[in-house]
C-alpha cells in the first residue's frame, strides 16, 4: 500500500512536469496586429499638356486650338486652372479656365480674349496649367502657345497684323541684335512671303506703326513727335520690310510701303501695359483690278 502511494505521487509529479514542458513549448494564441495609420498622399499631381496644331492660326483654316490636359495623382484632383497670358511684359492675363475636380481631357479655344480680341500674329502666348489634389498638393507647368501668321478677312480685304518684328531702338534695321531675334524676324517674313504667294493676285500695302511717348494732352509736343520722329521712323521700317520681302521673292510691283507713325494706335494711352501692340507692321492685301 505504501508503495502504491509512492507510485501515485510519482505519477502526479511526472504529469505536472510534462504539462509544464508542453505549456512552455506551445505558442500563445496569435493576437491581431494593430492597424498601421494610412500614409497621407504628399506628392503633387503629375501634369502634362499638348497642343494641336502646334502653330495656331485662327483665320479660317484651323479656327480652334485643342489643348489636351493630363493630371495624374494617387488622390483625386481637387481643383485646376489654365491661364493664357499676353506675349509681352507685363504678361497680363489674356484668357483662363478653371474648375473643381479633374480637368477636362481637352479644351477648345478660338484664340480670343474676354473682349473678343484675336491673338496677335507670330507671337508666343505663355501658358500656365495648375492643379491640386484633395490634400492641396499643387503642381504647375508652363508652356507656350505658338501663333502662326494670322490672315484676317475684312470683306474683300485681307489683313496681317504683326507686333513681334523687332528693330533696333530708333532704327529701321535689326543688324547686330541677338541671333535668336534676327532668326525670328526672318522666320516671320518668310512665313509672310509664303502667304503673299498664296494670294498672288493681291496687291500689298505695308504699313509701319509706332507708339507715342508723349501724352496726347500735350498737343504741341504730341504732334511734333509724330511729324519729326514716329512717322519717318515707321516709314523707314516699312520700307525695310518691303526690301526683305523682295529678297524673299515677292514681286516688287505688288508692294507699297507707308509710315503712319502713331496716328492709328490700337492700345489707348491710358493702357501702357498694351503699348507694345502699337509698335507693329500691318500688311493690307487688296484684290488687284482685272
Amino acid at each position: 500500500m505504501k508503495n502504491m502511494k509512492k507510485i501515485y505521487i510519482f505519477s502526479i509529479v511526472i504529469i505536472s512536469v510534462v504539462s509544464f514542458i508542453l505549456s512552455c513549448n506551445t505558442s500563445p494564441a496569435s493576437q491581431p496586429k494593430p492597424e498601421e495609420p494610412a500614409l497621407q498622399d504628399t506628392a503633387p499631381p503629375e501634369l502634362r499638356v499638348t497642343f494641336s496644331p502646334r502653330y495656331f492660326s485662327p483665320d479660317g483654316d484651323k479656327e480652334e486650338l485643342a489643348i489636351y490636359l493630363f493630371a495624374i495623382d494617387d488622390s483625386p484632383i481637387g481643383r485646376w486652372r489654365v491661364e493664357i497670358r499676353e506675349p509681352q511684359p507685363p504678361y497680363q492675363l489674356f484668357y483662363h479656365w478653371e474648375g473643381q475636380g479633374a480637368p477636362p481631357e481637352v479644351i477648345k479655344w478660338n484664340g480670343k480674349n474676354y473682349n473678343g480680341e484675336l491673338v496677335q500674329s507670330a507671337s508666343d502666348y505663355p501658358f500656365v496649367f495648375t492643379a491640386s489634389d484633395i490634400h492641396r498638393n499643387t503642381a504647375t507647368i508652363e508652356s507656350l502657345i505658338e501663333v502662326d501668321v494670322v490672315v484676317i478677312r475684312e470683306g474683300a480685304t485681307l489683313r496681317i497684323q504683326i507686333p513681334s518684328i523687332v528693330f533696333k531702338s530708333n532704327s529701321d534695321h535689326w543688324d547686330g541684335l541677338d541671333n535668336d531675334i534676327v532668326e525670328f524676324n526672318m522666320w516671320i517674313l518668310t512665313r509672310v512671303a509664303q502667304i503673299l504667294n498664296k494670294y498672288g493676285d493681291y496687291k500689298v500695302w505695308i504699313e509701319g506703326h509706332a507708339n507715342h511717348t508723349v501724352s496726347p494732352g500735350d498737343r504741341a509736343h504730341y504732334l511734333r513727335e509724330q511729324t519729326l520722329e514716329l512717322q519717318p521712323l515707321s516709314e523707314a521700317r516699312a520700307k525695310r520690310i518691303l526690301d526683305e520681302l523682295v529678297l524673299l521673292g515677292i514681286d516688287p510691283a505688288r508692294l507699297s510701303s507707308y509710315g503712319l507713325g502713331g496716328a492709328q494706335p490700337v492700345a489707348r494711352w491710358e493702357d501702357p501695359d498694351y503699348w507694345w501692340k502699337n509698335r507693329r507692321v500691318e500688311f493690307i492685301l487688296l484684290k488687284a483690278e482685272p
